[in-house]
């Protein structure tokens, strides 16, 4: 059942319990990804397991976290967020124990992947649908995203610990310890205020929600494949214009306080403008970015590149969220666009590799540009109208819920 929480008058408690519930959520949903070059590292050193070996690995863990997305869609919009997320943390638990006693069996290990990647996806859709209930998702969706971003830091700060204490096994551990203490505040997903008044969820025709639905998809995953394409070769860009690693690796805290403060803008201009234009803001922004960051030809260019890229993605990504809770606030579309974005962020790295080994480094700035834009002219304005009939239909229905 869809709610109409309004953040305005429901409770500080209320409110801070679900900005935490929420930023948890999309911080442990993106862990496997984020840990995936750690993960990777510690199956070649600690398991004595091939490259290629470990590289399926991350591609099964992504694969089964969008599939896991899209079987848990039905289910959505009813009033269990918090438990589906909460099963989906033990799942994850499980799985990096399983993991981290279990033999040096590739199968093995890949198996666990896919059960991890589950675990992933399960607390992501949950997280998605219960913030697409929200009358305001798209401050929800600013909040959570930077607050799912110190998360994730968080954890990899961990890593030098559990590698000390417990060999090349500790990105696995850290992990393990990092979802089992915030596991408890994914509950608060499923809480609900006393202020908030059960009406019935506003149906969409299958006409209308196609005509939204698919444009969006298709925007987001050429946004996602760009982002896949620059993204994964960011490193290798900065070695081949001779930044400094010492550089590389600071850009990455930079950066993510940047994204973080990004977030807090997005949060306060969240329901006071027209969504439609920061989602436009932070999708072309980061295609800037992209060429900026590829035809970097020097380290001041790389790192204004590197800076404003997650500046906007920060945006875009809230953003897009929003958009797909304007259309479905059960949260399927959010789900499903999720689902799409990792799938296709994968796609775009494959992309990369193939340009790199064909063409250059100055070739992925162009490429991640052209897919992040090229279908905004088609795509924006069938959202756009999908976002003004979805408004009308639901002031003509407003009447009856009341």
């Amino acid at each position: 059942m869809v709610d109409n929480f309004n953040i305005s008058s429901s409770s500080t408690r209320d409110n801070i319990r679900l900005a935490v519930s929420a930023s948890i959520g999309s911080g442990i949903s993106h862990l496997g990804s984020t840990m995936m070059p750690f993960q990777t590292n510690s199956l070649i050193e600690g398991f004595h397991i091939s490259a290629s070996a470990a590289g399926m690995f991350g591609f099964f863990e992504i694969s089964s976290l969008s599939v896991a997305m899209l079987m848990v869609v039905p289910f959505l919009g009813a009033p269990i967020h918090g438990r589906l997320a909460f099963g989906g943390a033990l799942i994850v638990i499980a799985a990096q124990i399983m993991i981290y006693l279990g033999p040096s069996s590739v199968p093995y290990l890949w198996g666990c992947s896919i059960l991890s990647g589950c675990g992933f996806g399960v607390i992501f859709s949950a997280f998605i649908s219960r913030v697409s209930a929200l009358r305001n998702p798209d401050r929800i969706y600013s909040i959570s995203c930077g607050g799912g971003a110190v998360v994730t830091v968080s954890t990899v700060m961990t890593i030098p610990w559990t590698t000390a204490w417990l060999g090349q096994r500790g990105p696995f551990m850290s992990i393990i310890l990092v979802v089992a203490v915030l596991m408890p505040f994914l509950s608060f997903l499923g809480h609900k205020n006393n202020d908030i008044q059960k009406k019935k969820p506003l149906k969409i025709e299958w006409p209308g929600y196609v005509v939204g639905t698919i444009p969006i998809l298709i925007m987001w995953a050429g946004y996602s494949i760009g982002s896949g394409i620059v993204w994964s070769f960011v490193d290798g860009i900065g070695q081949s214009i001779h930044v400094k690693e010492s550089v590389i690796v600071l850009l990455s805290s930079a950066g993510i306080i940047a994204g973080f403060l990004s977030n807090v803008f997005g949060a306060v201009i969240a329901g006071h403008i027209n969504r439609r234009l920061p989602l436009l803001f932070g999708i072309i922004g980061t295609a800037l970015s992209f060429l900026l960051t590829g035809l970097a030809w020097n380290t001041v260019i790389y790192c204004f590149g590197i800076i404003s890229y997650w500046i906007f993605v920060m945006i875009a990504y809230a953003y897009l969220l929003g958009a797909a809770a304007g259309l479905d606030p059960t949260g399927k579309v959010g789900a499903m666009g999720g689902s799409c974005d990792r799938i296709a962020y994968a796609v775009g790295a494959l992309m990369g590799g193939f340009l790199v080994d064909v063409s250059s480094y100055s070739m992925l700035g162009i490429a991640g540009f052209i897919s992040c834009i090229m279908t905004l002219p088609v795509c924006m304005p069938l959202v756009s109208r999908a976002f003004h009939n979805h408004a009308v239909a639901r002031d003509q229905i407003a009447p009856t819920l009341n």
